[in-house]
């Protein structure tokens, strides 16, 4: 849309800001334009935007260029986005972003969807994502906690790595894989609890974790990569019955 469109629209439009916008979005109006209407000629000035209806690229691009320093909270659970993903690199340095809530349809998380969003305290996976993409959470460095529903197989390449703030994880029974470095550099990670079930855990999946002290490796993870714990001052104990690994002096060894 052209700015000479856009300045036009504006005219009609009463001349000031708001903290706080709710849009629908059809096909017709993206984004920009559905801010208009609402009212916001600055959209640096929304701090709590709620989107219905049709999310493109377009419309990621604009929270992006436009709000990524203010916005502080999202609600997208009634938006609706292609092949049930979220967007890679949807909320990437949005720096000011506290909360979001997510659709309960989606099935994946994409790469860098969350990175460097550096004041993201918490967050809920739905039920429904089975996958957590490359750096999807990369350097959340306020995230203290995050909940990883039971429908998730995948944890993928460094989604956690960096997040200082993020004292404890529980991997459910479903995940089958945790790629590199997934949480690397947590180095608030205190507890980790993994599953009771067959595993793949990648190299340096949990190196340099400075507060993980200790760790139990059930009978079931019989795949664990190289410098699983490198850095991190970890005394792992292995279940006696684990086929494939035991400990010596608090280290990882295979029998």
């Amino acid at each position: 849309m052209s700015e000479s469109i856009l300045q036009r629209i504006s005219s009609f439009l009463k001349s000031g800001n708001t903290d706080n916008v709710s849009v629908k979005l059809v096909p017709e109006t993206g984004l920009e334009l559905a801010m208009l209407f609402s009212g916001v000629t600055d959209p640096a000035s929304v701090k709590k935007l709620t989107i219905a209806g049709t999310v493109v690229k377009t419309d990621i691009k604009y929270i992006r260029k436009k709000m990524s320093p203010t916005l502080q909270e999202i609600d997208i659970s009634k938006a609706e986005f292609e092949n049930n993903r979220i967007n890679s690199k949807a909320f990437d340095k949005c720096t000011a972003l506290t909360s979001i809530v997510l659709p309960d349809y989606i099935t994946e998380i994409r790469q860098k969807t969350f990175s460097l969003c550096k004041s993201l305290t918490s967050i809920t996976i739905p039920d429904s994502v089975v996958t957590i993409g490359d750096l999807c959470f990369y350097r959340c460095t306020a995230l203290v906690s995050i909940i990883i529903p039971d429908s998730v197989v995948e944890i993928n390449f460094r989604a956690f790595a960096d997040c200082s703030a993020l004292a404890s994880i529980t991997i459910p029974d479903s995940v089958v894989k945790i790629e590199g470095a997934a949480f690397g550099g947590c180095s608030s990670l205190a507890t980790v609890n993994l599953p009771e079930s067959e595993i793949e855990i990648g190299n340096y999946a949990f190196s340099n974790c400075g507060s993980l002290t200790s760790i139990f490796i059930p009978k079931q993870v019989i795949k664990i990569g190289e410098g699983v714990f490198e850095g991190s001052p970890t005394v792992v104990t292995v279940h006696p019955d684990n086929p494939v690994y035991t400990s010596e002096d608090g280290k990882l060894t295979k029998k």
